[in-house]
């Protein structure tokens, strides 16, 4: 039998190092964790070299006396806990007590504190864990812990090492994070004597300070209350993305930390929203309590464990959803009041040319009181209907004689519209045809009345107006002052997706009987997901019978899915079970209809003319979806000023 060796505390110190040091971004997390614990409300981290030569954490937290400053270095030295209950309510950091010891056994550290009843300060000097100097300094209270040379005495583990700017890149990360778990406190991060960012109290300034304006703004505040639990944060909308989760953060009780619950709980509540492999970017915390998480699960503690994982999911699920909700999810065109839009618009473009608009908010109010009741029902004419076209031609030519030599000033080349003078002319005394005479010969006046009939009329018909389409794919939409493009295949697609999906939700799916049913040959977990999710299944379409053993017979699939991969599907079905469960109905075969969807979706490349492209977005009611079940952008829209500063009319 081989013979059972003690080891010595500077093996077992560098063993320990092994799991709490990785890198300097470990370092980092692990010293910055111990100045929250202290109380700080101000922390400041210099690095240099990526954190490889020089890591300095000052703080102005409580500070540590000298009696205590030794024994913080020793293995198993905390001050967060006293007896073995301890560890069920942990509500501290940093609180194993190997951070120092594994720290000060890989690098040259030096501490210099002071608490708030000392005179003076007190300083310890270590190399590889052992003390080489010690004694007392002059300064504020405040804690300043510098770690210098990581990896000396161990060059095996220097090797290992990245290059430092992508040290420098991992430590940011950290402190990102760090951040925004913790945005009431002011922090200061530098790299190498240049300030990276500054806080100054806040969870919206935190936001701002570690992200770029792109990301900023296009984050969706979120705060939910379930229970015990609160769930609060920033969200990115449906347009943010990226390519990977390095701006996931995950806080719970103000510990980063990584957990596949949460992760796919959020992933999930995105779903087709966003394009396939691409990661949401959010900023997540939760308050629970403290009892029901368990903190002492890894040796880095950036993982915890639920007492009852699938309430977390739910929460955060439904937090998330409920947040994206507030997104507009759909392009809807115009005014609930066509005709009052087009005043407006008149109105608008007089304020502009400095024009006393009095009496255009007099016709606004005839308009809205008479007119704009009562002449879209044709079928049910009335004699008192009268639209006062005089009072506003006399306010239009007003307008047009005062700008008379305004270059700019538009000009219409359609002629009068004869399908608006019916509605105008049918149950009113004004002839307009007379009327027309009567200022033939003022060519100014003409231009007026064509401008203002044509206006009418396009807001009578419709609230957008069909420019054309280009390349045989993309649509080009004008309206409320925006021009959209639209990519045809995409919004035909969400919009046959959106209704494969009710008629899933209502229950009204068809279903389609199988010639040979399907075995589903299962292992002991897996028999026991599906009885628990037959119920579901059947709901959808699938007739599941149990069939012997370890067995299931599928009779029947939903018609809308009818060639179907069952084994595949079945195989995605288990993959995901651990989510499953607090999925709606519909999610379960949501790749299917998007398949299903895609196939039958007007494709791109086909040439469509303008008739056909208003019978298109004239179908979607509930206005044009702004993705594709992908979760790929399906419109694209420009304003005017947008186009302005493209062409550098505006600098």
């Amino acid at each position: 039998m081989a013979k059972i060796n003690v080891l010595d505390s500077s093996v077992f110190n560098l063993i320990s190092a092994g799991e709490v040091v990785e890198r300097p971004s470990s370092v980092v997390k692990e010293l910055v964790e111990n100045s929250i614990d202290a109380g700080a409300t101000s922390i400041s981290v210099d690095i240099k070299d990526g954190g490889i030569s020089s890591i300095v954490i000052t703080d102005n937290g409580c500070g540590i006396d000298k009696d205590n400053m030794r024994l913080a270095f020793l293995p198993h030295a905390t001050s967060k806990l006293a007896k073995a209950e301890d560890l069920d309510n942990i509500a501290t950091l940093g609180f194993r007590g190997e951070a120092l010891a594994s720290i000060a056994a890989v690098s040259q550290v030096t501490m210099t504190s002071k608490t708030e009843d000392s005179d003076l300060g007190n300083y310890l000097i270590l190399s590889g864990g052992k003390v080489v100097e010690e004694g007392k300094k002059a300064i504020a209270q405040s804690t300043c812990i510098c770690v210098e040379n990581l990896f000396f005495n161990t060059p095996v583990r220097k090797k290992f090492l990245k290059k430092p700017k992508q040290e420098e890149a991992n430590v940011t990360a950290i402190m990102t994070q760090l951040v925004l778990a913790n945005p009431d406190i002011k922090f200061k991060y530098s790299v190498d004597g240049k300030k990276i960012f500054q806080t100054n109290g806040g969870f919206e300034e935190a936001i701002f300070a570690v992200y770029n304006t792109e990301i900023a703004n296009n984050l969706i505040p979120f705060d939910y209350t379930y229970d015990k639990y609160r769930i609060y944060g920033y969200a990115g909308n449906t347009s943010l993305f990226r390519h990977n989760r390095n701006y996931q953060t995950i806080i719970i009780n103000g510990r980063v930390i990584e957990n596949s619950t949460i992760s796919t709980a959020v992933s999930q509540a995105y779903g087709s929203k966003l394009m396939t492999r691409t990661y949401p970017v959010f900023a997540l915390n939760i308050v629970m309590p403290f009892d029901e998480v368990d903190v002492n699960v890894h040796p880095t503690k950036t993982d915890v464990r639920f007492a009852d994982g699938h309430s977390v999911f739910s929460r955060v699920y439904k937090a998330i959803t409920s947040a994206l909700a507030q997104q507009q999810q759909s392009l809807t065109f115009g005014n609930n009041n066509p005709v009052n839009a087009a005043v407006l618009s008149c109105e608008k473009d007089s304020a502009k040319q400095g024009v006393n608009t009095e009496e255009s908010a007099q016709a606004e109010k005839n308009v809205t009181s008479d007119f704009s009741q009562k002449i879209y029902d044709k079928s049910t004419p009335n004699a008192d209907t009268v639209f006062d076209l005089d009072k506003l031609l006399e306010k239009q030519r007003k307008i047009v004689e005062e700008q008379r030599y305004v270059k700019d000033l538009p000009k219409s080349n359609y002629g009068v519209a004869d399908g608006v003078k019916s509605a105008f002319t049918a149950n009113s005394k004004i002839d307009v045809k007379e009327k027309s005479k009567d200022i033939k010969k003022n060519h100014v006046d003409t231009e007026i009345k064509s401008n203002l009939l044509d206006m009418v009329e396009a807001q009578l018909e419709s609230d957008y107006t069909v420019v054309g389409q280009v390349f045989d794919t993309y649509l080009i939409i004008e309206a409320d002052g925006k021009v959209h493009f639209v990519d045809q295949h995409a919004v035909h697609e969400r919009f046959i997706y959106d209704g494969l999906i009710e008629e899933v939700n209502g229950g009204n799916v068809n279903v389609q009987y199988m010639l040979v049913p399907f075995i589903l040959e299962c292992n002991n977990s897996q028999y026991e997901y599906i009885s628990v999710m037959k119920e579901s299944l059947k709901s959808l379409g699938f007739d599941i019978e149990e069939f012997g053993g370890l067995s299931y017979k599928i009779n029947s699939v939903p018609y809308i899915v009818r060639e179907i991969n069952l084994a595949v599907f079945f195989d995605q079905l288990f993959a995901e079970r651990q989510s499953a469960l607090s999925l709606k109905n519909s999610d379960l075969i949501r790749d299917k209809l998007a398949q299903k969807a895609c196939k039958a979706a007007i494709k791109a490349g086909e040439k469509l003319d303008n008739d056909q492209i208003k019978r298109l977005l004239d179908s979607m009611k509930n206005g044009i979806p702004l993705q594709c079940p992908h979760g790929r952008p399906a419109v694209i829209s420009y304003s005017r000023k947008d186009f302005d500063k493209i062409f550098k009319r505006i600098v």
